[in-house]
């Protein structure tokens, strides 16, 4: 089955990673005729009489259009939203740093060093989000500060190895809901990149 152009991919992505409204998404699709000439009828049709009030329509609408996306490009993309909220420190910086974490436990190894080390270091300090946006500014700033540049270090490389085709994701997960990708690193770039990890004061 033919997958759709990706920038006609892109918007079916986005309510799935919370970039924008199940409203917001539904808009445009019906706004996009032209989605027509790419799917079959049939397709078209159950897509736009999905149900968009319906709280499963995420699952029933992946059941319609999962076989024309690249369901890799869709866990790329989400990567490196992760991989760059920790590069350039924005406001998530926390939030995907403890993701790190969880990608890691959904099977991608790579993150070993960043997700293992750094990303459960944060998970078990701040199991309840709320406690870390409970914290100072300055207290927040503090903390960063002592593990920034080795976790960017760790992020750029990760992003580096997606640029590269060193990894490529898959999109597939098996029975456990672990996904897949193709690894065509070095044996030396799958070792981590060190052996310590940070020791981050209360």
């Amino acid at each position: 089955m033919q997958k759709l152009a990706l920038d006609m991919q892109i918007p079916f992505f986005e309510p799935y990673s919370n970039e924008i409204s199940i409203a917001d998404f539904e808009e445009w699709l019906y706004s996009k005729n032209e989605l027509e000439q790419f799917l079959d009828y049939d397709t078209y049709i159950k897509l736009v009489s999905l149900n968009f009030k319906d709280r499963n329509v995420k699952y029933e609408m992946g059941k319609i259009i999962n076989p024309f996306l690249d369901l890799g490009k869709f866990e790329e993309r989400k990567l490196r939203k992760v991989l760059t909220d920790i590069i350039n420190r924005t406001d998530d910086f926390a939030k995907s740093l403890i993701e790190t974490y969880n990608l890691y436990c959904m099977g991608y190894c790579f993150f070993d060093q960043l997700g293992f080390g750094y990303g459960l270091m944060f998970s078990e300090d701040f199991w309840e989000y709320s406690d870390w946006e409970n914290l100072a500014p300055e207290q927040k700033k503090n903390r960063v500060d002592q593990i920034f540049e080795n976790v960017k270090q760790e992020a750029e490389l990760i992003l580096k190895w997606l640029d590269e085709g060193k990894i490529v994701l898959t999109g597939e997960a098996d029975d456990l809901g672990h996904y897949g990708y193709i690894d065509n690193r070095s044996d030396t770039s799958r070792k981590p990149s060190t052996d310590e990890i940070i020791e981050i004061e209360g």
